[in-house]
């Protein structure tokens, strides 16, 4: 990827054809540095206990628990099956444009933690309500 910097909002816009817990398990394993393989196998008492920072213990509370799945991240099948996050890797290779995970991660520990587009829109909020006072 040829990004001088690269922004949350770069990040935000990257992962969003991502499936919502798809997208999560990724944020998950960027922020603990960790591995797809491990972050798609993850379970409930080894997440708890894990030691992470409080955007990673945030995304883990975040997830919904099946009740036949030890599975952290888990998503339906078409045939109505709950299952782990199979093909996680490939997901993330597709919206990519076919890096790996490990050049994602290079552009998530060097990322500059702003989103312009939110801020954009945090902006004509704050300005509206400074002109109707």
């Amino acid at each position: 990827m040829a990004y001088k910097t690269f922004t949350l909002g770069d990040l935000r816009a990257l992962l969003a054809p991502l499936p919502t817990t798809r997208k999560q398990a990724v944020l998950y394993t960027l922020d603990t540095h960790g591995t797809l393989d491990h972050t798609m196998i993850l379970g409930w008492k080894e997440a708890l206990r894990m030691p992470a920072g409080d955007f990673a213990k945030d995304i883990i509370r975040a997830q919904p628990r099946y009740l036949r799945l030890d599975y952290v991240f888990w998503e339906y099948h078409e045939n109505g099956q709950a299952a782990p996050l199979f093909g996680l890797e490939d997901s993330v290779s597709e919206v990519t444009l076919g890096r790996s995970f490990a050049d994602l991660q290079a552009l998530y520990d060097r990322m500059i933690w702003i989103d312009t587009q939110v801020e954009v829109v945090s902006f004509v909020r704050d300005l509206n309500l400074a002109l109707e006072r």
